[in-house]
């Protein structure tokens, strides 16, 4: 297994699972990292442990017997940047009186996701005018945890104008409400029915043909359904995020593991669980940055998926466009 790889996997389970112990109970336990009273950033400290785990990590699989060096996937932040990350990260305050009273409610929420510009990749940091908005390690976000996430475990990405939720071995499915107040939208509103009947798959063809249809998207009643949804302000959303578990046993890491069993194996460490959201995008600002409100309708241990005995295990997602 190449080194690159395995710590390419390692690292985006560093930076954004939740602890395995939590999996079982669908109640979220310990503090939110984005405070739902104030919309500030609690992290500032799990977001220097995990800079700092990052490279710690990278000098042990350095040292590990055919893995060769290890290279991060995202630059190491100085101290000024890491200040600018959190600033920016901030929510404007009249945004925050505005949703005081739903933020009082559990399982409610507001941040600022800002645009993955693709300006750090394992091998280059690009230094285009453009990417000297870009503001790292915030775009992706995980609704089951409230907190920022990573490009394999997030329910939310914003990328060339759109969120997604395709991260590995999950199904994210949305659809665009309209300008209606997220205060008012629950489980019975017409557009969250087809959302809410879905039955979540078990075993992989059925999921790999759902991601599928989902991707050129699915029609129902006035509604639309798909993957993702074009970023539009002022505008609501409810979306579903399935992070299927594994139903299937795996072989303890070894030499051999294989890059995809490397990927299951992480599963644990993420808090797999079916959530439905409702979200409402309120505005964009300087840096190309969208402030998020967000209440949680719904959520339930996510469903087992089980390969067949000569089934390649592998991501049942079919390659994002």
């Amino acid at each position: 297994m190449r080194g690159s790889n395995l710590w390419a996997i390692l690292f985006s389970v560093l930076l954004g699972c939740a602890a395995a112990a939590g999996q079982s109970d669908p109640t979220p336990t310990g503090p939110p990292r984005i405070n739902p009273n104030t919309g500030t950033d609690n992290s500032d400290a799990d977001f220097q442990k995990r800079v700092a785990d990052m490279y710690n990590l990278e000098r042990k699989l350095g040292a590990l017997p055919g893995t060769g060096k290890a290279t991060p996937a995202e630059p190491k932040l100085s101290s000024e940047q890491r200040e600018r990350v959190m600033k920016l990260r901030r929510v404007a305050a009249p945004d925050v009186e505005k949703y005081g009273g739903l933020l009082k409610q559990e399982h409610t929420g507001i941040f600022k996701l800002f645009p993955d510009l693709g300006c750090v990749s394992k091998q280059v940091v690009k230094v285009s005018a453009e990417c000297e908005r870009f503001v790292p390690l915030s775009s992706h976000f995980t609704f089951r945890t409230n907190s920022y996430s990573n490009d394999i475990y997030h329910d939310l990405r914003f990328k060339d104008g759109y969120v997604s939720g395709n991260s590995f071995f999950s199904q994210g499915v949305f659809t665009t409400i309209g300008d209606e107040p997220v205060e008012n939208v629950g489980l019975t509103h017409p557009a969250l029915k087809f959302l809410t009947s879905f039955v979540a798959d078990v075993d992989a063809k059925s999921a790999a043909a759902h991601a599928s249809e989902f991707q050129t998207g699915v029609d129902s009643g006035s509604y639309r359904y798909a993957d993702r949804a074009e970023v539009r302000e002022n505008v609501t959303y409810a979306m579903r995020s399935i992070a299927y578990r594994l139903e299937n046993s795996l072989r303890p890491m070894s030499e051999e593991t294989t890059t995809n069993e490397m990927m299951f194996l992480s599963l644990p460490y993420d808090k797999r669980l079916d959530v439905i959201v409702v979200f409402r995008i309120l505005g964009r600002d300087e840096n190309g940055g969208i402030t998020i409100v967000w209440k949680e309708l719904a959520r339930s241990n996510a469903a087992k998926i089980k390969f067949g005995k000569n089934e390649a295990l592998k991501d049942f997602r079919p390659a994002q466009k």
